[in-house]
């Protein structure tokens, strides 16, 4: 059984989310199928092989953006936890969300858990501590952002209740065409939805997100 602790983020933590390893193969995607007619737009998510399999590269966060953590942390509007091995103290997940007062919402920057411990429900665990954190607050909903060829996180988003809400095919702009890579919103209705239920055990393999 795996042994964890699960605790609010500082900023002497920052430095070392580094050893988080955030990386993630898939061998399908969701191919994004578009037909414009002037205004009349109709989408389409469709999943195929990836041939060859897409292996991230630098996923893990860079120093900008844990840069970018800590000033969010400074704020302190939002909720930033961190997960770590009992035993050997190494930090293996990050939940770093942040509030939206202008539209009642929150937003995931990163939810990530490290490669050897996934599996093991603690993604499970972050997005119910995340649910449970919005409810208080009386937030609309929580709202993050993954990609087409993360199709384990997009499994994993689903199985969690979150409902695709928005594609943009121009968020990225890597010359690699062979990424697949099509940015897709999720969105998580806090008003009258269900809270997760967590299964230890039972997170599909998985980077925004690295459950996968």
């Amino acid at each position: 059984m795996l042994d964890l602790t699960i605790r609010q983020l500082t900023f002497a933590d920052v430095p070392r989310l580094i050893e988080i390893d955030a990386e993630f193969e898939s061998d399908r995607f969701l191919d994004v199928e578009k037909t414009t007619n002037g205004l009349e737009v109709t989408w389409q998510l469709v999943e195929r092989p990836l041939v060859p399999p897409f292996r991230s590269r630098y996923y893990s966060l860079n120093r900008q953006q844990r840069q970018e953590v800590g000033v969010r942390l400074q704020t302190g509007d939002g909720l930033y936890l961190a997960a770590e091995d009992t035993h050997t103290g190494k930090f293996i997940a990050l939940l770093d969300m942040e509030r939206e007062r202008w539209r009642d919402s929150a937003v995931v920057w990163n939810i990530m858990v490290d490669r050897a411990y996934r599996r093991k429900g603690l993604g499970r665990e972050l997005v119910s501590r995340a649910v449970a954190w919005g409810r208080n607050l009386g937030l609309r909903g929580i709202v993050l952002e993954t990609q087409t060829n993360n199709l384990a996180a997009c499994h994993f988003y689903q199985a969690m209740g979150f409902k695709l809400c928005g594609i943009d095919d121009h968020f990225y702009s890597n010359d690699d065409t062979g990424a697949k890579e099509v940015a897709i919103v999720w969105w998580y209705e806090l008003d009258g939805s269900p809270s997760p239920v967590v299964r230890r055990g039972r997170e599909p393999g998985g980077g925004v997100d690295s459950l996968h």
